[in-house]
């Protein structure tokens, strides 16, 4: 009795031991953080603080309340509120003096502008946090080295625990799959949430120039007057110093100097860039490289649509020549005449056509001029021609592990790398998983029998207990896969849709078509190209009813179904509610949820993304959404214009 509950005992601690292992393996023995953790409070690191010790110049405590001041009142004015105060129990309201940014100087306007960012952020529920460095960054640093940088996004990790390094002089891809944080971590390095040296002036193109009645094209790309005032203050600033720390007794005064002086010869050489004399010269290259016509030029700039209003901006950010310059192709779109982005399989019976801010003479030509780039350009983008051409780097966001690879050299290199680098770890991992699991097996037979055999299986567990320390090798990344292929519409007897004899032209405006005739059968597959204002997304429009043609005919057939999508897809979305309840709600009220859920995972909406509220999804995420709602209306054509439009287009 006692032999069989001996027996009956080891069994278990057998079995308890051989679990315990089992479950340590499975997770990789804790070397390798799959799911991430939150750090400690985060919030006064997300704001910038402690790292006033990192750079090179001190605000006073009179620059400090002013810029704060600042911040406090530009937020309170954008909201229409004012202070009120209460004197002596009086019930008259006064209003606080509101403090204007743009009438801060020197590193107050920096200051206050960084707090607005950092603010922006909060806002945004965009928390970063980074590992803290003791000493100060020599003034002239133009290199980016932060250690430890975490991003997360309503509480959701984009990064964990890794490193941004950004070199001067060098140009980088920035990519990843869409909804993995890209544009997120963009908005916090421009916000300056991570410590950046203060010689490196960055701009970050993120919306469209305003529309406004007062300035033209070219008055826009040439206003300058707040960087030249920056730099000639800062100038003054240091020659200041340099006059004072020459009549004190301090040390090392010579080799102070020589940085101050070095500093100088950075803001004059930036100040001869900006140079007043040549600038509209400059500006007009820009302008006329992005499309403008010398007519166009002199417009103002409520006169462009938001497209035209944004290449402004983005030759604004060509024409100020910053440092450090960030692109997201979300706002600033670079077309591709070679884009893997989307795949469609059975592209036999429909239509596609494609426009964008910028058109292809527009993008060649930004090619040329961003390869030309010396000083740091950083953006996003999907397009491997583009990058091809362009970047000396790529930086790859690996949503798997939350962490930044780099890689040396343009896509196509990137492409090479990876791949060498994939099959040398795919072969390590299995080299290892395949010991583990013989170790495993010899633990499981021999840990309960002989003493010489259970010596030897502690001996195994303990080699196995040193690779767990050491940490295993991970599994390569894999490539995702969609099927992007759209059901079955039936078949239509042709033609489908018929353009006869059609002219076009808006009240006033020129004649855009004249006696144009063509048709579209199911099997018709177009790519509608040409310079911006030509007539694209009108044509578009005559095509599916929203306008009608001036002269001549256009007949569709009575059962033909036809879905869009434009850049303005979002639209069609309500944003407050997730993926699963809005198709529940609005497109397949009938259909059970298992259907609505393998309709949107076949179009790369899965998993917490199908019940996450639809505003925290990135703009490629919701045109996935959008891509399953046009699967699910089963149309015979389909119309791709990327355009954006807006509320002030024709």
């Amino acid at each position: 009795m006692g032999g069989a509950r001996a027996s009956a005992y080891n069994e278990k601690r057998r079995l308890a031991e051989e679990f315990r292992v089992n479950k340590e393996l499975d997770s990789g023995g804790d070397s390798i953080d799959f799911s991430g953790t939150l750090q400690k409070d985060v919030s006064a690191a997300a704001m910038g603080k402690g790292d006033d010790e990192l750079f090179e110049r001190k605000l006073t405590k009179e620059e400090k309340k002013a810029a704060a001041k600042a911040a406090r009142e530009a937020k309170r004015k954008a909201k229409g509120k004012t202070k009120k105060s209460k004197k002596g129990g009086d019930d008259e309201e006064k209003k606080e003096e509101v403090v204007d940014i743009s009438k801060l100087t020197g590193e107050a306007a920096k200051e206050a502008k960084r707090e607005l960012a950092l603010e922006e952020l909060a806002k945004k529920h965009i928390i970063v946090t980074y590992e803290a460095k003791k000493g100060k960054l020599h003034a002239n640093t133009r290199d980016i080295n932060v250690s430890g940088v975490s991003v997360h996004f309503h509480s959701k990790p984009m990064i964990l625990d890794s490193d941004i390094s950004i070199s001067y002089g060098n140009r980088y891809g920035f990519i990843g799959p869409n909804g993995s944080g890209k544009s997120t971590i963009l908005k916090a390095i421009a916000a300056r949430a991570i410590p950046i040296p203060d010689a490196l002036d960055i701009y970050f193109l993120d919306s469209e120039y305003p529309a406004r009645d007062d300035i033209t094209a070219l008055q826009a790309v040439c206003e300058a007057n707040d960087e030249v005032h920056i730099l000639e203050k800062r100038a003054e600033d240091i020659n200041t110093l340099m006059a004072d720390l020459a009549l004190g007794d301090e040390e090392n005064v010579e080799e102070k100097q020589m940085e101050m002086t070095s500093q100088l010869e950075a803001i004059y050489e930036r100040l001869d860039e900006l140079d007043a004399t040549t600038a509209e010269v400059r500006a007009s290259t820009i302008l006329h490289g992005l499309g403008f016509t010398k007519k166009m030029q002199g417009m103002k700039t409520r006169e462009f649509s938001g497209g035209w209003r944004m290449r402004v901006a983005l030759a604004r950010a060509l024409f100020l020549k910053p440092e450090f310059l960030l692109l997201d192709e979300r706002k600033c779109i670079f077309v591709s005449t070679k884009s893997q982005d989307i795949y469609f399989p059975n592209l036999d019976h429909y239509f596609f056509a494609a426009t964008n801010h910028l058109d292809m003479e527009a993008v060649l030509w930004l090619e040329d001029y961003l390869k030309e780039w010396n000083k740091i350009l950083f953006f996003i983008c999907h397009s491997q021609d583009f990058m091809n051409n362009v970047c000396t780097h790529i930086v790859r966001l690996d949503q798997t592990y939350k962490k930044l690879h780099y890689y040396t050299g343009n896509y196509d290199s990137y492409v090479n790398t990876r791949r060498d680098q994939d099959m040398v770890q795919m072969r390590q991992y299995e080299a290892e998983q395949k010991d583990i699991a013989e170790i495993k097996e010899f633990i499981a037979r021999f840990g309960h029998g002989t003493s010489k055999m259970v010596k030897q299986a502690h001996s195994r567990e303990k080699l196995l207990q040193k690779k767990l320390e050491a940490g295993l090798t991970p599994k390569p990344e894999p490539p995702p896969s969609y099927d992007w292929s759209f059901p079955d519409a039936g078949q239509l007897p042709v033609p489908v849709l018929q353009i006869q004899d059609v002219s076009f032209n808006y009240p006033g405006g020129d004649l855009l078509y004249d006696h144009v005739d063509f048709g579209v059968d199911l099997d018709t597959r177009v790519a509608l190209v040409g310079p911006n204002g030509a007539g694209k997304t009108t044509l578009f429009k005559l095509m599916v009813g929203d306008l009608n043609p001036t002269d001549g005919a256009i007949k569709r057939n009575m059962h033909l179904r036809i879905s869009r999508f434009t850049q303005h897809f979002e639209d069609v979305l309500d944003l407050s509610m997730s993926a699963i309840d809005f198709f529940k709600t609005k497109i397949m009220p009938e259909e059970p949820t298992d259907r609505v859920r393998a309709l949107l995972g076949r179009y790369g909406t899965g998993g917490t993304q199908q019940v996450q509220e639809m505003s925290q999804l990135s703009a490629g995420q919701k045109a996935r959404i959008v891509f399953a709602i046009i699967a699910h209306e089963r149309p015979h054509l389909v119309m791709l214009d990327e355009r954006k439009l807006t509320d002030n287009q024709k």
